[in-house]
C-alpha cells in the first residue's frame, strides 16, 4: 500500500470515529444529561474563582504556570484516551473526547492558585503540592470513577500497573507534573530577569 493510500484510509477511519463520537454524545452526553451540566459547571466555576482570586500583579506568571499545566495534562490525557487506556464517558463537546473540564479548568486553576498561595506567602510548594495532588489523585479521581465520569480500561494493564494502585499513580503523576511546571516557570522567570537589562 502506498503512503497516500494509508493516509486516506486513516482519514476515513478517523472520520468514522468522529461520526460515532458525535452520535454517542447526542445519545448519552448532551444537554439533557446531568453529566453535561456537571462538566459545564466545573469549567465555569474554577475560571470564575480564578478571576476573583488571581494576583493581578503576577497575572502573566501565574497564568504561564497554569497554561503549562493545562498543556501537559491535555497532551497526557489525549494520549491515554486515543490509545484506549482511559475514557471519559461524558463530555461537554464531542470534539474533545478528553476531559476538557479537568484539563482546561479544574486542575490548572487548582495548581495556579496553589502556586500563587505558596509563592505569595513563602510556603513550601513541594509539601503543599504533595497534599493537593493526594486529594486530587486519591479522592477526586475515585469519586469520578464511582460516578462513571472517568474509566480506566483493562488495556492499562499492559503497562504492568496494579489496578488497586492506579489512583496512586495518578496522584504521583499530578505531583511530578506540578513540580516540573514549577521548575519551568522558575526557569522562565530567571530568563526574564536576565534579559530585562538587555532590552
Amino acid at each position: 500500500m502506498k503512503q497516500q493510500e494509508v493516509i486516506e484510509n486513516i482519514n476515513k477511519l478517523q472520520t468514522k470515529v468522529n461520526e460515532m463520537t458525535d452520535e454517542y454524545w447526542v445519545q448519552y452526553s448532551d444537554l439533557s444529561t446531568w453529566q453535561f451540566w456537571y462538566h459545564l459547571a466545573w469549567i465555569i466555576i474554577p475560571l470564575v474563582v480564578l478571576y476573583r482570586y488571581i494576583n493581578r500583579e503576577r497575572f502573566f506568571e501565574i497564568l504561564f504556570y497554569g497554561y503549562t499545566m493545562h498543556v501537559i495534562f491535555t497532551y497526557n490525557d489525549s494520549f491515554l484516551v486515543r490509545y484506549g487506556y482511559v475514557d471519559h464517558p461524558y463530555m461537554v463537546l464531542s470534539q474533545f473526547p478528553f476531559s476538557l473540564t479537568v484539563n482546561a479548568a479544574i486542575l490548572p486553576v487548582i495548581y495556579m492558585l496553589l502556586y500563587q498561595y505558596c509563592t505569595d506567602r513563602g510556603r513550601n510548594f513541594y509539601l503543599w503540592s504533595l497534599a493537593v495532588s493526594a486529594v486530587v489523585g486519591l479522592a477526586w479521581v475515585e469519586i469520578h470513577k464511582q460516578l462513571n465520569l472517568f474509566q480506566i480500561n483493562e488495556k492499562m494493564n499492559i503497562l504492568q500497573l496494579r489496578n488497586e494502585l492506579l489512583n496512586v499513580y495518578i496522584f504521583l503523576g499530578n505531583y511530578i507534573v506540578s513540580i516540573i511546571v514549577l521548575w519551568i516557570t522558575r526557569l522562565f522567570l530567571t530568563i526574564k530577569k536576565k534579559t530585562k537589562g538587555h532590552l
